[in-house]
């Protein structure tokens, strides 16, 4: 009964919300404060889910299966559903995140990936609650490393992915025609590379006409070009530019014959491949592989403006995203001379960086610096502050654990109504 008060003071307030009247400090504390309820919420529902999923209710409910209950009881997608059911499963076998969870410091997706990656190595807990406490946006490439690197035999989930390929389309229910396709790391690498000559000269015609799109808006139109090129033979064939493929590889790894565990072998900016499948690599395209203990590409440099090809290389495996911190496009990057070029008139890799055209016209035209190094960068304001890209830290109700479980509970319930009349609604 007291979340049934609790729920009727949420209704009240979001009735009677008028954002037009509230200052902008106040509505970005709101958003706080409701970001932690909704992912309070997501985790009282992912827990109650779990026993009706385990007590069959379901069943009598005439569903398929607790995914399609709580799929149909939510207003959620079946797989939205079934993430949620997977999580609350999982939960019991990771404290960490079971924790985390009920503070509120995750949402349903960021458990889900951490719950996902953590089971495959438990070791990994506490660091992937650490990313989605200081990057949420990092935590899924993260996962996605910690599932590649604790699978028992690499080659053979590299063939399971290969044998899963697929390209669907369909069409949504405004008549929009849809395309998905899944395929391994260094197959999606290629189609990208083919596609980028196509989205430049997509970009340029938009500007000429007076058009500003979005970049998937432009990565549509390549697709189409791209297509049409191979139709009319007018994509180069043989003798024209060959695609390329950039993957950071361990020395050892390279020389062993495949990677241990904490060694990098994947394709820059995708996901990680078996040492084997780099070597296959070099027959069926360009391959620039940056050894991380061989040459040291940091030392190079040139007295031309102009990076040159060995450090564009080293730039596109080092800086696969814009380098600013909570900043991660990937599509559209440009090589920034952190100095400018007139005042040195030396272009080394550690003065370079890859940023995005917002973040690199922030640099260029208002004032914003870079600062610091490789994997250190600072994202400072004309004023000389620091931009802090960090989520704000979730709000933790004081520790009390005095009183038995119901009284804890009520205690909890008094004081989130009594927060929720503070606000004045």
């Amino acid at each position: 009964m007291r979340l049934c008060d609790v729920e009727a003071a949420m209704r009240e307030i979001v009735t009677g919300l008028a954002p037009e009247t509230l200052t902008a400090d106040a509505a970005a504390n709101l958003v706080d404060t409701f970001a932690t309820i909704e992912k309070l919420a997501g985790a009282g529902k992912a827990l109650a889910a779990r026993r009706v999923a385990d007590s069959n209710l379901w069943r009598g409910a005439g569903e398929r299966s607790a995914a399609h209950w709580l799929a149909r009881r939510g207003g959620i997608s079946i797989g939205s559903a079934l993430a949620t059911l997977e999580t609350a499963a999982r939960l019991p076998e990771l404290p960490g995140v079971d924790r985390a969870v009920r503070a509120g410091e995750l949402s349903a997706v960021q458990a889900n990936e951490i719950a996902s990656a953590a089971g495959a190595d438990a070791s990994a807990e506490a660091e992937l609650l650490a990313v989605a406490r200081d990057d949420g946006f990092a935590l899924r490439d993260k996962c996605r490393r910690v599932k590649a690197a604790a699978a028992p035999d690499e080659l053979a989930r590299h063939r399971a992915i290969h044998a899963s390929r697929c390209l669907r389309h369909w069409s949504d229910p405004d008549g929009a025609g849809r395309l998905e396709g899944r395929f391994t790391p260094e197959v999606l690498a290629e189609l990208l590379v083919a596609l980028e000559p196509f989205e430049a000269e997509a970009f340029r015609g938009a500007r000429a006409e007076g058009r500003r799109e979005s970049f998937d808006a432009y990565r549509a139109d390549a697709l189409l070009a791209l297509a049409r090129a191979g139709r009319d033979g007018t994509g180069g064939g043989a003798s024209g530019p060959r695609n390329t493929v950039h993957v950071v590889i361990d020395h050892a790894a390279l020389v062993r014959g495949r990677a241990e565990a904490g060694e990098r072998c994947e394709v820059a900016g995708g996901g990680r491949v078996p040492v084997p499948v780099v070597r296959s690599l070099l027959d069926d395209v360009f391959l620039t592989a940056v050894v991380r203990d061989g040459v040291e590409v940091a030392t190079v440099a040139h007295l031309g403006r102009h990076p040159t090809a060995h450090q564009r290389s080293a730039l596109a495996v080092r800086d696969p995203e814009c380098v600013v911190a909570g900043c991660h496009v990937r599509v559209g990057l440009e090589i920034d001379h952190v100095e400018p070029w007139s005042a040195t008139r030396v272009t080394r890799l550690d003065a370079l960086a890859r940023l995005c055209r917002f973040h690199h016209a922030q640099k260029t035209h208002e004032g914003y610096r870079l600062e610091g190094g490789p994997g250190h960068w600072r994202w400072l304001k004309p004023d000389g502050g620091e931009v802090d890209a960090r989520p704000p830290p979730p709000r933790r109700p004081p520790d009390d654990d005095t009183g038995t479980i119901a009284e804890r509970q009520a205690r909890i319930c008094d004081a989130a109504i009594a927060s929720i009349e503070r606000l004045g609604w």
